[in-house]
C-alpha cells in the first residue's frame, strides 16, 4: 500500500482505474471503476453521495464528461447509485448523454434516484455491450447474488470481471489489493448479505467460464492473483438461510 498513491487514480490494468478512496475509520469500502476506451469512458458502479467529492475528483483526472457514455451499475443500492444523479449533471451539463446499463429488475428501482437517462438493460441486449471502437463487454447473470437481478462485467481484453456485491469483502484493515488474509474478510461480508450456498454455487458455476485475471469487486479489495482460490473459498461459504438453518 504504501508504493501506491490512493489519493489518485490508481492504474489496475490498461484502460482501467480504480477511482475510490480509503476511509481509514471505515471497514467497508467502496470501489468504483473507469475504463477508458479511445474517446470513450465507460463508469462502473459510481459510488454514493457521500462519496462523490472523492470519487469525482478522479475522474477530473482521466477524463472529460463528455467522454463518459455508459455507468454500469451491477443493482440499485445507494451505495453505488446515489451519485449518478450527480455525474449526469456533470455529464449533459456539457452536452454528453450517457445510459445506464443494468438489469430490467434494477431499473425499475434505479429510476427512483431521480435518474435522467436511458436505461440500457442487459438482459434485453443479448448480454452484451459494443463499445464504439468494438470492444465488446459481456455480461453474467447472478441471480440473488444479493439482488435478483444482479449480474457481473467481464473485458476479454483485460480480462478483468467486475463482480459487484460478489467477492467483496468487509475490514478495518484495508488495502488495494486482497493479501492472505483477504478470504476471511470476504466471508465477514458476503456471509450476511447473501441468500444461500446453493446460489452462490450456481454464480460461481457461470462466473468459471470466464478466462479471468483479475477480480475488481464494489467493494473490497481487488484480487489480482490466486483467482481460483476466491472462487472455490466461496464455493464453500455458508451464508443467509444456511446460517439460519444451523
Amino acid at each position: 500500500m504504501s508504493s501506491i498513491d490512493i489519493a489518485k487514480a490508481v492504474k489496475i490494468a490498461e484502460g482501467v482505474h480504480w477511482i475510490g478512496f480509503y476511509d481509514e475509520k471505515a471497514g467497508f469500502h467502496c470501489n468504483p471503476y473507469l475504463l477508458i476506451d479511445g474517446d470513450e469512458a465507460i463508469l462502473f458502479d459510481p459510488g454514493s453521495v457521500q462519496d462523490f467529492p472523492c470519487v469525482l475528483s478522479k475522474v477530473c483526472q482521466l477524463v472529460d464528461f463528455k467522454q463518459i457514455t455508459h455507468i454500469i451499475v451491477t443493482h440499485q443500492d445507494p451505495d453505488l447509485c446515489g451519485a449518478i444523479p450527480r455525474f449526469e449533471e456533470l455529464i449533459y451539463g456539457v452536452g454528453g448523454s450517457c445510459k445506464i446499463v443494468t438489469s430490467t429488475r434494477a431499473s425499475f428501482l434505479i429510476s427512483y434516484y431521480g435518474v435522467i437517462s436511458d436505461f440500457y438493460c442487459v438482459d434485453q441486449n443479448d448480454w452484451s455491450l459494443t463499445l464504439r471502437s468494438g470492444r465488446e463487454l459481456k455480461f453474467t447473470s447472478t441471480p440473488f447474488m444479493h439482488f435478483p437481478g444482479a449480474f457481473v462485467t467481464y473485458d476479454p481484453e483485460t480480462k478483468i470481471l467486475f463482480s459487484g456485491d460478489i467477492f467483496g469483502a468487509f475490514s478495518f484493515t484495508w488495502e488495494l489489493y486482497a493479501n492472505e488474509h483477504y478470504i476471511e474478510a470476504m466471508k465477514a461480508f458476503l456471509e450476511n448479505y447473501l441468500p444461500s450456498n446453493k446460489i452462490v454455487r450456481y454464480a460461481m458455476a457461470q462466473i468459471e467460464k470466464r478466462d479471468i485475471r483479475m477480480i475488481a469487486p464494489q467493494h473490497g479489495s481487488v484480487i489480482n492473483k490466486d483467482i481460483q482460490k476466491h472462487i472455490d473459498a466461496l464455493k464453500g461459504i455458508e451464508c443467509g438461510i444456511d446460517l439460519e438453518e444451523e
